[in-house]
């Protein structure tokens, strides 16, 4: 998005000043226009002016411009700036980053499910593949959530870009998309912060069903054995996991998953982290959408404060370095308050973060919990 704000001026809005003001005083009650600084300036005299704003967001917007709504003095401002569209412009980045990203997540799935040097026959290959798909299913449909809210309130965006990791450490960094239009109000944040998690939230639910479908359940004193000879491997259990674990439960015996469990607990891993408001998160427009700039900076601190204290040592202090640079994700109209579903909904936000949050290293998976073989 690009705004023109510097050395504006009535000239700066040539034979279309008569018809911006048609569309905003259409749309809104003006007490006066002035020029602020240069900007043309339209004193509302209602706060009412979600829906209205949208309009004229549409409006201005197909003859080169676009309205900022602010609160200055406790009086609506409309603001009116000259608005280019970025450039569309098609690239094959996408496809061969998610190519490579493909061969990244395969190659650390047959590692983690011990197939080396036995393709494709063995059941192991195909375990691989199974951890590939869902570890790619998870993250595209993460994404695919974005683009579709994206789309549904008119925000013009990339395709998504996959993020190739290292085998065996981490298979894939995630994937990104580049936004390339403006954000319309707190609703539209709201939205294009949340889909991302919900939809990676519910394909995580999906992977780890099938994962607890395909564990071995063993007796716990062979699950003892397997851990002290280093036939298994431990990690910190979400509470998510704990109680998918009473639903599947068979008595007594502890469940070993396959490569793909893996995939399932990475995925509400990646899912809790993108929710806490640090940074560029997804996390980050959804709080944003609710509070003030300021408040967010601190809830931003106290985030990464967590994250030290929860054992994510070299992320906390990565994005501690990336806090040290602002970032405001504020929309064009500030004035229009967050919708109430959207404010209840958020307490669904809260606790979709509690019951994926890992603490690392944290006390090992019990016998009692779900074990991860990978």
């Amino acid at each position: 998005m690009a705004i023109t704000g510097l050395m504006l001026g009535p000239e700066s809005y040539g034979d279309r000043l008569e018809a911006i003001n048609n569309i905003v005083r259409t749309h809104l009650p003006v007490r006066e226009a002035v020029y602020i600084e240069g900007v043309l300036t339209f004193k509302v005299m209602t706060r009412e002016i979600k829906e209205s704003f949208k309009t004229i967001y549409s409006e201005l917007s197909r003859i080169g411009f676009v309205p900022v709504a602010q609160d200055i003095d406790g009086e609506v401002a409309l603001k009116v700036f000259p608005y280019r569209a970025p450039e569309r412009r098609r690239s094959r980045w996408p496809l061969f980053l998610f190519i490579v990203t493909v061969f990244t997540v395969f190659i650390d799935g047959v590692i983690r499910s011990g197939s080396i040097g036995a393709f494709p026959a063995s059941p192991r290959f195909w375990e691989a593949v199974a951890y590939t798909i869902g570890v790619l299913s998870i993250i595209g449909i993460h994404e695919l959530g974005h683009k579709i809210s994206a789309r549904q309130d008119k925000i013009d965006s990339s395709l998504p870009y996959f993020i190739p990791g290292i085998p065996g450490v981490m298979p894939t960094f995630g994937a990104i998309i580049f936004q390339r239009g403006p954000i319309r109000n707190r609703d539209d944040l709201f939205d294009l912060g949340v889909s991302g998690p919900i939809a990676g939230f519910l394909a995580s639910l999906v992977v780890m069903a099938f994962a607890f479908q395909q564990a071995e359940w063993v007796e716990k004193r062979v699950v003892e054995e397997l851990v002290q000879r280093g036939a298994v491997s431990l990690l910190p259990s979400p509470l998510i996991f704990n109680l998918a674990n009473t639903m599947f439960a068979r008595g007594d015996l502890v469940p070993i998953f396959p490569a793909v469990g893996f995939a399932a607990w990475l995925g509400m891993v990646v899912t809790s982290l993108n929710l806490l408001p640090v940074w560029q998160l997804d996390g980050g427009r959804i709080f944003r959408s609710l509070t003030s700039f300021k408040r967010y900076r601190i809830l931003s601190f106290i985030s990464v404060g967590i994250l030290f204290m929860t054992g994510y040592y070299y992320l906390s202090l990565l994005l501690l370095f990336f806090l040290m640079t602002p970032i405001d994700f504020a929309p064009l109209d500030m004035v229009s308050p967050l919708s109430k579903f959207r404010k209840i909904s958020f307490i669904g936000v809260i606790l979709m973060l509690i019951v994926t949050f890992v603490i690392l290293p944290g006390p090992l998976l019990g016998l009692l919990s779900p074990l991860l073989r990978y």
